[in-house]
């Protein structure tokens, strides 16, 4: 069968495919619901395509009529607005919610996890809208409005299951004492942080992502302690943290060491990594130990002029 763009319908979830076969049958008086049934969805989904290809050949249904499943459909969604309260702007709640719901939407694998999870409606929501990783909030937001759009929750229940989110997040949002202590603009704090949090051996809370770049360090350091549950928990791993950030920059500045920011270009920061790492060396040690030898030749040069 050649299949046009507008003429073949894909569907994401068993809830579309049937939603479509209805359609179908409901509107266009000389489909058979007998030529649409099959044993799985991705067979049921081509006997639908090949009866409305069918019915366009016989002009029996309009040539645009997939276009217009495809809206009916789209109507039959929670309207966007509903989703307003999760603000694509808010970053903090976009990294949150993504990292909660890839997590509560994850089909179980055995037995056991199904009765476990038996109450877990998070499980309606398309859990491979959170198969790929993403570096930023936006991308995290648009993989939730996925998550509702492409299941198998019915309007009705993605409503509800709005409304279980926002309360679960109304017990996180409030909680801004580590937000607070994250200093703006401080890149080596956000990145301390972080190794900080892989260091705890003892109950280790589990990452909500593993970063790359700085920034996505502290998101993911703000993320993972969204996610966790227990409360006195957060509380006394972010008091450990704060004292422990403390007595960092106490030791730096006994040891005569204060911090510095050089701006570079791209080329020369992937040098001074490439020699830091053929060296053994931290990129501090590195730009001391540079500096140095460079002191000392000129030391050398004037030596050698006189």
């Amino acid at each position: 069968m050649i299949r046009g763009n507008n003429e073949y319908l894909d569907a994401t979830s068993e809830r579309e495919c049937a939603f479509y076969a209805d359609f179908l049958v409901k509107n266009i008086r000389s489909a058979s619901a007998k030529n649409l049934r099959g044993e799985s969805q991705v067979e049921r989904l081509e006997k639908l395509n090949n009866e409305l290809q069918n019915l366009i050949s016989k002009n029996r249904a309009p040539q645009n009529f997939a276009s217009q499943m495809r809206s009916a459909f789209k109507a039959t969604q929670l309207p966007i607005s509903y989703f307003r309260w999760l603000d694509k702007k808010n970053e903090r709640l976009c990294n949150w919610a993504w990292c909660y719901l890839k997590s509560h939407s994850k089909k179980p694998n055995t037995d056991e996890e199904q009765t476990d999870n038996i109450e877990n409606s998070f499980l309606l929501l398309y859990e491979k809208a959170f198969n790929t990783e993403r570096e930023n909030s936006a991308d995290r937001y648009n993989d939730v409005i996925d998550a509702f759009y492409l299941g198998e929750a019915d309007s009705q229940q993605q409503e509800a299951l709005l409304e279980k989110l926002k309360d679960k997040w109304q017990d996180i949002r409030f909680n801004e004492t580590l937000v607070n202590w994250l200093e703006d603009n401080n890149p080596a704090q956000w990145i301390w942080t972080w190794s900080y949090l892989q260091n705890i051996t003892q109950r280790p809370l589990e990452n909500a992502w593993i970063p790359t770049t700085a920034v996505e360090k502290k998101a993911a350091v703000i993320a993972t302690i969204d996610l966790s549950d227990n409360v006195d928990r957060k509380a006394l791993i972010i008091d450990k943290m704060k004292k422990a950030w403390s007595q960092k920059k106490f030791r730096e500045k006994s040891s005569g060491k204060k911090p510095y920011s050089i701006s570079m270009t791209l080329n020369t920061k992937q040098k001074l990594n490439a020699l830091a790492e053929e060296n053994n060396m931290k990129i501090n040690e590195m730009v001391e130990y540079l500096v140095r030898n460079e002191y000392k030749k000129r030391d050398s040069n004037k030596s050698s002029s006189l």
